[in-house]
């Protein structure tokens, strides 16, 4: 046989995908279509409703809704795409208070046209409405390929919603807003036109994946290659390819000019494999062994492709012929040297999630053909034994014709192979999609989850946003940057804190990119610099500006340097730490009386916490946050710390932390009688905590006792428990209290 035949035969057996056969739109599809429509409005409902709760609740971060926010606008308003705004503590892009260019980070041209919807509609909320809108309409797609593939409409019906449950395209799209989140749809349509060669819109849509993240390309040049081997469609998938080479020429020609550096800046998460594009495929080529153990086949990488693939039951690793359709961004995120991008949240794995859906499809035709080959086997095996059987029993040949006639009339099991076995496959990956949301998806049942509520303190942030003006730069906390972004000069703090004309602070909020501690000596440091003086200091928030008089040390403060001290602001700060009685949870009783109290009663009571989460969590989810609710009952207060700790099922402390913001800016010796006073530890990471059952506790120290020492033991405060529900229970020997338990799991 000469090699040209070979050659054909090859061909002829990888010619997988040919045009498809229409399926003509009958009732039922359109019933389908409905069904597919309602399960894509039910999920854009739901995601914008919790974006606009998010952001109206102040829980979304300055990276990356404030950078896109300001990104976008400076489009229209200039300096052109912009960004100011920076981790100084670990990004690469802090290069000037001047900002750098957008596209020295990410190349994402698709932010021109999302910017025109700005002239009507300049909010950041806009920009989480759209994307939730495009993210949606990537169900019909999906629809479309699985009922063109699976011959089914409801079940196709099964595959749109399996797109939409999916926990990798749920964390991206919760995740606020990025380019890349908007791949999940458009790289979905691009496989669906494809599938059904329509040359035009695969290359429309081709483009506008493309527009969105800078890796991309990459991805459609596996498309571009994937149609030429499978469908033969030498001369568009080598156009796709093409279009892609030049694409990425155009990306590292404007990373040349964009970036201070002329290379793209988060570049240095690979530069451990080499000094550009060449020097790292080269050795990626000659060091594969090795680069595979290290990041695929180590734990946390091999967790995150099981993070991928448990919501589809694992079923695309029987397509792998469409799953390495993939490869190109798994590759992207398990050799980052940044673990965020295999973590299997955030928005690093949507541009996957349409592959994974691909594959699953193809999957489902595998094993349903699969399943009709071992029927016509059994069915060719018993017509072959059919003429022995004959001749052995001739007597009774007309018994065996009515018998014969009778199996004929009935419907061959062959017909009731492909709708029952595609009814069972799409039943394991609805259910195991909707077991995997509980873990990683953002569901109301997902496991973490609770709905943003907007409180009276989120409203006074907006009344405070009011006041300063559209042309100052401002250095503010994360969750402040998204509502005041759009403006030519803001910084994440502590960024820019030495040079803002304004310093807009919430103590109460999250800390990134410092940690509790840190940012409580970085805002202290300004506070008492002699460079900023309090404009508005209410409820927990602190409006500084450049130029006012510095605000000093205040009579409560333990120490007049180093972390004892406490500036000297007005009682209004510390209102967002007094509650009313029916505000304190899990309601008790324990009193502590230190021994420097004067009173002869106890000086302080416990009486109320609360430990989120208070049930058992994983890896994903192993943190902590411990509430405490204090009630006053004498003057003169001494200063205490509040310890919180972890015991494990034997009895040994595997944890301790005196983290509580609150005593930092509130300290117990200004804490009025009859005030009760609830204290909130900084979120608390457990990683380290043994796997098990695990015993939450609570103590009171003098503030002068140094944590981590045997003094910490030694000199806690006594206590006594008045009243308790069950539960909470004294640690024996420990002066501490027992009040909540949990499990952690792997």
């Amino acid at each position: 046989m000469t090699w040209r035949k070979r050659f054909a035969i090859w061909r002829n057996r990888l010619y997988l995908y040919p045009a498809p056969d229409d399926m003509p739109h009958t009732r039922i599809f359109w019933l389908a279509m409905g069904l597919v429509t309602l399960a894509a409005a039910l999920f854009s409902a739901y995601f914008i409703s919790l974006h606009i709760g998010r952001q109206d609740a102040y829980l979304t971060p300055a990276e990356d809704l404030g950078t896109y926010n300001q990104a976008i606008w400076s489009i229209l308003r200039g300096p052109f795409m912009r960004q100011t705004i920076c981790n100084i503590i670990s990004d690469t892009n802090c290069y000037s208070l001047n900002g750098i260019s957008r596209f020295a980070i990410h190349f994402e041209p698709i932010l021109f046209p999302i910017s025109l919807v700005y002239l009507a509609l300049p909010d950041p909320k806009t920009l989480l409405v759209l994307q939730t809108l495009v993210v949606a309409t990537g169900a019909f797609p999906a629809f479309w390929l699985a009922r063109l593939r699976l011959r089914n409409e409801f079940v196709a019906v099964g595959i749109a919603i399996l797109y939409l449950l999916y926990p990798a395209l749920q964390q991206a799209e919760v995740f606020d807003f990025h380019g890349v989140t908007l791949t999940a749809a458009f790289l979905m349509f691009t496989l669906y036109f494809m599938y059904t060669r329509r040359t035009l819109w695969l290359f429309v849509f081709a483009i506008l994946s493309m527009a969105c993240k800078e890796e991309i390309p990459l991805v459609i040049a596996f498309f571009g290659l994937w149609s030429m081997l499978f469908q033969q469609r030498w001369r568009s998938g080598l156009a796709l390819v093409g279009l892609s080479v030049v694409w990425l020429g155009v990306v590292f020609l404007v990373y040349r000019v964009a970036s201070p550096t002329g290379h793209p800046l988060l570049g240095s998460r690979y530069a451990y494999l080499g000094n550009g594009p060449l020097q790292i495929l080269r050795n990626v080529v000659t060091h594969p062994v090795s680069l595979f153990y290290q990041h695929v086949l180590e734990r946390s990488h091999r967790q995150y492709l099981i993070v991928l693939l448990a919501p589809a039951a694992f079923l695309p690793l029987l397509a792998p012929w469409v799953l390495v359709l993939a490869v190109p961004s798994l590759a992207v995120n398990l050799f980052s040297s940044d673990p965020n991008q295999y973590l299997g949240i955030f928005q690093y794995s949507a541009e996957i999630v349409p592959v994974l859906i691909f594959s699953t499809i193809e999957s489902m035709v595998f094993i349903v053909w699969l399943v009709k080959w071992y029927i016509r086997q059994i069915r060719d095996a018993r017509a072959a034994a059919a003429p022995k059987a004959e001749q052995i029993s001739k007597d009774s040949q007309g018994e065996d014709e009515r018998v014969g006639a009778a199996r004929a009339a009935k419907p061959p099991l062959s017909r009731w192979a492909q709708p029952v076995g595609l009814s069972l496959l799409l039943a394991l990956v609805l259910f195991a999609v909707v077991r995997q949301d509980f873990t990683y998806g953002a569901m109301p049942f997902s496991r973490g989850f609770s709905w943003p509520r907007v409180t009276a303190h989120n409203q006074l942030a907006g009344r405070i946003e009011a006041r300063i003006p559209a042309s100052s730069s401002v250095s503010a906390q994360s969750n402040l940057v998204p509502h005041i972004s759009q403006r030519a000069r803001i910084y994440l703090f502590p960024y820019g804190d030495t040079v803002a004309d304004y310093i807009f602070l919430d103590v109460t909020g999250y800390t990134y990119p410092l940690t509790s501690p840190q940012y409580i000596v970085e805002v202290k440091k300004v506070l008492l610099s002699g460079n900023y003086g309090v404009f508005i200091a209410q409820d927990g928030y602190l409006l500084l500006r450049r130029g006012l008089a510095p605000p000093g040390i205040s009579p409560s403060s333990t120490s007049q340097t180093g972390d004892g001290v406490i500036p000297n602001l007005p009682d209004a700060f510390c209102s967002f730490a007094r509650v009313s009685p029916n505000e304190v949870q899990h309601a008790l009783q324990v009193d502590f009386n230190p021994p420097q109290a004067k009173a002869s009663n106890s000086a302080i009571s416990l009486v109320g916490y609360n430990v989120a989460p208070p049930q058992s969590f994983g890896v994903a989810t192993r943190f902590m946050q411990v509430t405490a609710y204090w009630k006053v009952n004498a003057v003169n207060t001494p200063p205490l710390k509040i310890l919180t700790l972890l015991t494990g099922q034997n009895g040994k402390e595997e944890f301790s932390s005196v983290d509580f913001p609150t005593i930092s800016w509130c300290p117990t010796s200004s804490w009025q009688p009859g005030t009760i006073v609830r204290t909130v530890s900084s979120t608390l990471y457990l990683g380290n905590v043994p796997i098990g059952l695990a015993h939450v506790g609570l103590a009171l120290l003098p503030f002068n006792v140094p944590p981590g020492t045997i003094l910490t033991v030694t000199n806690r405060v006594p206590l006594h428990i008045v009243s308790a529900p069950a539960g909470v229970s004294l640690i024996s020997g420990t002066n501490a209290l027992q009040v909540d338990s949990f499990t952690i799991v792997p």
